[in-house]
């Protein structure tokens, strides 16, 4: 039986969030697996090779890849990604006044954008090396909401990039992608900005990689969207995603009922 360790390799970008921690503990068994880490402490009980590298500073990035053994068979995961509630009362910071938040597009774009170079890299070096990306999205990014505008238009701007890597020429027929959109998601990030939620119809980062993983580790050279969610009835209202109603639920979710 083949060594699937010599085989296949995971990067995990961001594996300190909820759902990285999760995509750690499933990959942990399945090849020689890197987690990426703004910070030095590494996480405990799980096997992997922690990495610390900040993906916004090309020079990090180049030291990560320099660092790593990479087989031919290659599963990178991008996870970074600020999000912010925007409104008169949230504002974002927007150094170019292009209606963006700046560090949400850094995080969510500038991460990956410095990431790419290498990945082509290690493509057109290596006539026999395969490349499967993954990133999270949010399936609210169908959706034309003015208070996540930022988070939805870097996501987009992600989603032309792993289309890009898809498809070029070079290395077309080795690189699949697969952009993961879940519904909201338990855990820290949850409890710190919307400490009142209803748990109801919230997504637990366990069930988002039950659904995706047998996506995730296809070998289909193949550029796919999936959505993952709990279906609220509430959805079918009118009114469910009328902009004023957004807010209402929002800041009751974010500052308790009085609000």
């Amino acid at each position: 039986m083949a060594n699937l360790k010599q085989e296949k390799t995971y990067i995990i970008a961001g594996i300190n969030g909820d759902i990285g921690l999760e995509f750690v503990r499933r990959f942990e068994n399945l090849g020689r697996l890197y987690g990426i880490s703004r910070k030095q402490e590494r996480l405990e009980s799980i096997t992997y090779e922690h990495v610390q590298a900040d993906l916004l500073k090309p020079a990090d990035v180049n030291t990560m890849f320099k660092s790593m053994n990479i087989s031919n068979d290659l599963t990178y995961i991008h996870l970074p990604g600020k999000f912010q509630f925007q409104d008169e009362n949230h504002p974002i910071t927007d150094s170019n006044n292009d209606g963006i938040g700046d560090d949400i597009f850094a995080t969510n774009v500038e991460t990956f954008r410095n990431v790419m170079p290498h990945l082509f890299t290690y493509l057109k070096t290596n006539e026999n090396a395969r490349l499967k990306i993954v990133a999270i999205g949010s399936t609210s990014d169908l959706y034309d909401v003015p208070y996540w505008h930022s988070f939805t238009y870097s996501k987009n701007e992600l989603r032309k990039q792993f289309r890009l890597m898809y498809g070029d020429p070079e290395t077309y027929g080795r690189v699949g992608s697969l952009f993961i959109n879940v519904s909201t998601t338990d855990g820290k990030q949850l409890d710190g900005e919307r400490p009142h939620i209803s748990k109801l119809f919230v997504l637990k980062p366990s069930e988002i990689l039950d659904q995706a993983f047998p996506h995730i580790v296809s070998t289909s050279p193949e550029s796919l969207e999936i959505s993952i969610l709990k279906p609220n009835p509430n959805f079918a209202c009118e009114e469910y995603l009328n902009n004023h109603e957004i807010k209402r639920r929002w800041y009751k979710d974010m500052y308790g009922e009085s609000n």
